[in-house]
């Protein structure tokens, strides 16, 4: 997808470190980022059961908690990057280290379980300064291997969602319930470390010299040699917040939008339907820990083969997509059918390795669509976007659990969902046939407006002309 970046970019894309070098580093550190930020959110059903049965609220209104921090984590993304650029994406991630512990530590505190949606509003901050930049910078670092290089990211998602279930269970068993978060908070801590790692990509130092330059501005303002020197603040930064809603006169990106939106609603439900289900059917903590496990373990193998499967272009990366979809969407819909922790588990194995698969192709995906000279803005209007498949996500199930008392109507619910996100990936060609008609109305219908304007122009000039000869008469 080189070709896709600006003629006055492609010198600097091709001899810095790219698919080389310190990419390497950076992709470490962004593993280890996804390993406690979206580990966590993974795991955070192993904590939704112990906090419903502690404060002995409904499964609904405590869904609400982690909903909170997964909308921040996807809706500050547009900001997260505009902070980046002007602030260095280390910088961003280390303070948004800090916000993500300090959540969970204040949890330790509260007497309510209402009061969480507070302290969970940090948490989720500070997994918006970190999610995004960490998903952003890494298409800059790869190249030829981005597929990869997205999947081993992600992978470690599922690295975190096999260690955390067991640790938060020691945890409780050992200090309860707030002990666990003040321990956790102090762990989670730890992704500050990971941020001290990350370098500014060339691209966006030379980019961002260029906008410098161009506003008459010295050049000693951005060093592009350290790439974490910090420019200072201008008038560019503030339109540097470009959501870029042209984006949306792109059918293709708005397609791509709308399903990964239905594909984000039943993903995310599936961290609290997955182990809460195997809770309702009686199994103790321990199973309610291995289901989880089960999803993250089987979750960091599946991202890295779909990611190299992906690269390897014997397929488009659109269908393995779609298929995935109707596959997690098939499984979905006859959970029901069952109701033993083997088919748990083996649902959590599928819904981890193809519904899965979205966090692997979804920046591919992307870039594929809008060029990687419009991925940051877009792929901060797609997280902006992401909060709406999000906000009912887990709420939705948990009422459903409230109304009829089990787990039936979630997992329809979720399967028709994921079905939905890829049909609508199956109708792109129906989507560019329709573009392209479109595209080519609008140049005849112009031509047909300019014949009409000249039409009445003439008989403007004829009606003026004959009112001129009477009043000469």
């Amino acid at each position: 997808m080189s070709d896709t970046i600006r003629g006055d970019h492609r010198k600097s894309w091709k001899y810095h470190d790219v698919d080389k070098g310190y990419a390497w580093i950076v992709l470490i550190g962004c593993f280890v980022l996804y390993t406690f930020v979206v580990g966590s959110v993974k795991s955070y059903g192993v904590i939704y059961t112990e906090v419903v049965e502690y404060y002995s609220t409904e499964s609904g209104e405590t869904a609400w908690i982690g909903s909170i921090s997964v909308i921040l984590l996807f809706g500050l993304g547009p900001v997260a990057n505009l902070l980046c650029k002007i602030y260095t994406f280390r910088r961003i991630t280390f303070i948004g280290g800090i916000l993500f512990g300090l959540g969970y530590f204040l949890s330790g505190f509260v007497t309510r379980m209402e009061y969480m949606y507070l302290t969970f509003i940090s948490t989720g901050i500070g997994y918006g300064l970190t999610f995004t930049p960490c998903t952003t910078i890494i298409s800059y670092y790869f190249d030829k291997r981005r597929s990869l290089a997205n999947g081993i990211t992600v992978s470690g998602s599922g690295v975190g969602a096999i260690a955390l279930p067991f640790l938060y269970k020691y945890l409780i068993g050992q200090y309860g319930l707030k002990g666990t978060f003040w321990i956790i908070g102090a762990i989670f801590s730890n992704v500050c470390v990971a941020a001290c790692i990350l370098r500014q990509p060339t691209y966006l130092a030379e980019e961002q010299k260029e906008q410098i330059t161009a506003e008459n501005n010295t050049s000693d303002d951005y060093n592009v040699g350290d790439g974490n020197a910090v420019p200072k603040f201008n008038k560019g930064h503030c339109r540097a917040l470009d959501l870029r809603f042209s984006l949306f006169k792109n059918p293709l990106f708005v397609t791509y939008v709308l399903s990964f939106m239905c594909c984000v609603f039943s993903y995310t439900a599936s961290f609290i339907l997955i182990p809460a289900s195997v809770k309702t059917l009686g199994y103790d903590k321990t199973y309610v820990a291995l289901s989880v496990t089960v999803f993250g373990g089987v979750e960091a193998v599946g991202r890295i083969l779909i990611g190299w499967f992906a690269d390897l272009n014997l397929i488009k990366r659109k269908y393995i997509y779609a298929v995935s979809m109707l596959i997690g969407g098939a499984f979905s819909l006859i959970a029901p059918l069952f109701e033993n922790f083997a088919f748990i588990a083996l649902y959590a194995a599928v819904a981890a390795t193809f519904p899965g698969s979205f966090f692997s192709l979804i920046a591919v995906l992307i870039i594929d669509v809008v060029g990687l000279e419009n991925f940051s803005p877009a792929f901060g209007l797609l997280s902006l976007c992401l909060t709406i498949g999000i906000l009912p996500s887990q709420p939705a199930v948990g009422w459903l659990f409230d109304l009829y008392g089990n787990w039936h109507a979630s997992f329809i619910l979720t399967g028709c969902v994921y079905v939905l996100a890829g049909v609508i990936i199956l109708l792109e060609p129906v989507v560019v046939r329709c573009s392209k008609r479109t595209d080519d109305k609008e140049p005849e219908n112009h031509t047909q407006q300019n014949d009409r304007d000249r039409r009445k122009d003439g008989a403007c000039r004829d009606e003026l002309g004959s009112l001129d000869t009477s009043f000469t008469s």
